[in-house]
């Protein structure tokens, strides 16, 4: 866990100058707090999933988050919005200027994030992630977050497919400190030398 986050921190961070210069052409973004319900409806976005109450962990999921365009858990029950304010990923520096942004660009579809359609949801968000966007590597940060919550269980010290939605949903057991009893290549393992010492 602790090399996914410390990749996605770098990554957000890499941001920040970015999240920086829109501070700097609209100082009255940085005093905008965090809207966890729609930094929620963005990671639904990303990652979609069924409707839900709570996430893996137990933390409320606000009810105009999820779309619920699909049948299976997404990163929003994968505890994205715990991750996405983890002091290791840094990702709350970035929130006013990646929110400020997304409302921007979500007006334009009709209406504040969290009140669109899935579809218009999905127009927004790739709306800035077009190239022409100068803030685009905000939102790539941004996706980053639900993506390392999902696939890598970045919240659980001991991710597994019980406790992990998005192993779960990946067909991935997860962690075993003492290795899978049951698990066999069912074939004996190269014990042969390589003439430099690794595979060509």
């Amino acid at each position: 866990m602790g090399h996914e986050l410390s990749r996605l921190g770098a990554f957000v961070a890499s941001a920040i100058p970015v999240a920086e210069a829109i501070y700097r052409a609209d100082p009255a973004i940085a005093a905008v707090p965090p809207n966890d319900a729609t930094l929620q409806a963005f990671a639904d976005t990303i990652i979609p999933g069924r409707k839900a109450t709570h996430t893996d962990l137990g933390d409320e999921i606000d009810p105009q988050a999820i779309a619920g365009v699909d049948s299976l858990p997404g990163a929003v029950e994968a505890d994205t919005l715990r991750l996405y304010h983890d002091p290791l990923v840094g990702f709350d520096a970035l929130a006013p200027a990646f929110l400020a942004d997304l409302t921007t660009r979500a007006l334009k579809q009709g209406g504040p994030f969290l009140t669109l359609s899935f579809d218009k949801r999905v127009a927004t968000v790739l709306s800035g992630f077009d190239p022409s966007n100068p803030a685009a590597v905000v939102w790539e940060a941004a996706a980053a977050v639900p993506f390392t919550a999902f696939c890598a269980a970045a919240e659980h010290p001991v991710g597994t497919s019980a406790n992990a939605s998005g192993y779960r949903v990946m067909g991935y057991p997860g962690a075993a400190p003492d290795g899978y009893r049951g698990f066999s290549y069912r074939r004996k393992l190269s014990v042969e030398r390589t003439r430099k010492g690794y595979l060509p």
